[in-house]
């Protein structure tokens, strides 16, 4: 493991918008306990900050990676909110909420004890931890946010709000196709979003990486993130000495990701025991590394049930942890690219994801449910020309009234046996 030291501070700080925001705002001035999850330097700490910015009241910030605030806290927690509240109706934000032992028993003694006078948010970057450690307490008295780092919806705007305004309108008409079927706007500025879209998916969304403004600082922050992710979460928390080895799964992980994953066959390329392998892709998924998705099937005879895939959320991070930062023009992987993106846009916009294979081997690599339709989601870089037969068997099978084919540039429509089909730019997303 090596280490590079960058001076992060000496850069502008430079807060950005999430678009969650407008999901957690209602719940402001309710009493329940705000939890938001997601990987380590995804901007949750940020995402608090500009939330209390919006709180008129007292309000209180306080960082669990300082041992001596879990001192505090742990001592007495009723004691501490009362010298700090000062008789005052009080915000509370709490970072790195799982570094506290005993953290769910703390925060209902807070809830109980304060109801109404104290309002607690609360981040954490290990769903593992928060399941462990504090959900189990808070049943009736917590809602939960899963922050991950930007969208590419989030990496235009941090860049260019004129083009996302445009973006927006695009991106805004292919949701509605999903949830209401309406028609998908024609493309516009399609160059200046393709390039933008080229970089997100070599250097992903990470808010400092999105911040840098050149290679070697984005290069250099990757690989810190990826340091920062084994020093933190596995050495810290899943208490994992042998990192090589678990770099290693990483690694081959990595690059086996948008296939069908059998554990015990990237077992034995890791050396490792299918328990432990096992082991391994579930830490990975608790820290928002990356997830599995399992297949679609109403036909239990026709379709494989249990093999999953697995996608990584962040493109920067996945492309870190290979070695491979070359320009998306000199890539021989932008089909893995393209893939893992939509799962992550898909995923981001609250999409349950699931794919569908048969053992005949007819392939869709997306199926998304929504108001009971089924909508087949395909990503084909090449455009309707690239389409093969399996598309085609699914439309015939579950004959759903959507379909999507993710494209790199194209943007046409037809329809199919009363299947309406959009050819979209990837860029959409």
């Amino acid at each position: 493991m090596y280490y590079i030291i960058i001076d992060i501070m000496a850069a502008k700080e430079r807060f950005f918008y999430r678009d969650i925001e407008d999901r957690i705002v209602p719940f402001i001035s309710r009493d329940e306990i705000i939890i938001i999850r997601g990987p380590r330097q995804a901007g949750k700490t940020t995402l608090m900050k500009l939330i209390s910015d919006k709180i008129k009241d007292k309000k209180e910030f306080v960082n669990f990676d300082i041992p001596s605030n879990r001192s505090n806290i742990s001592e007495s927690p009723i004691d501490y909110v009362r010298k700090i509240a000062d008789g005052n109706k009080i915000t509370l934000f709490l970072d790195e909420v799982q570094r506290l032992d005993n953290a769910g028993e703390i925060l209902k003694i807070i809830y109980d004890t304060f109801k109404g006078e104290v309002k607690i948010f609360a981040s954490g970057s290990s769903s593992l931890e928060i399941r462990q450690k504090v959900l189990g307490f808070l049943v009736g008295r917590a809602i939960i946010f899963d922050l991950y780092t930007f969208s590419f919806g989030e990496f235009i705007r941090s860049k260019d709000t004129g083009l996302y305004n445009i973006f927006k309108e695009r991106n805004d008409s292919l949701i509605n196709f999903i949830e209401n079927g309406e028609e998908v706007l024609h493309t516009a500025f399609s160059e200046d979003l393709l390039k933008m879209w080229k970089e997100y998916v070599v250097y992903g969304g990470y808010p400092e990486v999105v911040k840098a403004d050149n290679f070697d600082m984005k290069k250099s922050l990757l690989l810190n993130l990826v340091n920062l992710y084994i020093e933190k979460d596995i050495i810290s928390f899943f208490k994992i000495e042998d990192t090589k080895e678990f770099e290693n799964f990483l690694r081959i992980l990595s690059f086996n990701d948008s296939q069908m994953l059998t554990i015990s066959n990237v077992a034995n390329d890791s050396g490792l025991s299918f328990y432990k392998a096992n082991s391994y892709l579930e830490i990975i998924e608790n820290t928002y590394i990356a997830s599995r998705v399992y297949p679609y099937y109403n036909n239990m005879s026709s379709s494989i049930k249990k093999t999953p895939k697995v996608y990584f959320f962040d493109l920067g991070l996945r492309n870190a942890v290979l070695d491979n930062l070359l320009p998306y023009e000199k890539r021989d992987d932008i089909g893995k690219l393209a893939e893992n993106f939509v799962f992550g846009e898909l995923v981001r916009l609250g999409k349950k994801v699931r794919y569908w294979r048969t053992k005949a081997g007819a392939e869709m690599d997306f199926v998304i449910e929504y108001n009971n339709e089924v909508i087949p989601v395909e990503v084909k870089l090449g455009g309707s020309k690239a389409i093969g037969k399996s598309f085609y068997s699914f439309l015939e099978v579950y004959k759903p009234k959507m379909a999507l084919v993710i494209t790199l540039d194209e943007f046409s429509k037809k329809e199919v046996n009363g299947t309406l089909i959009y050819y979209v730019p990837i860029f959409y997303l």
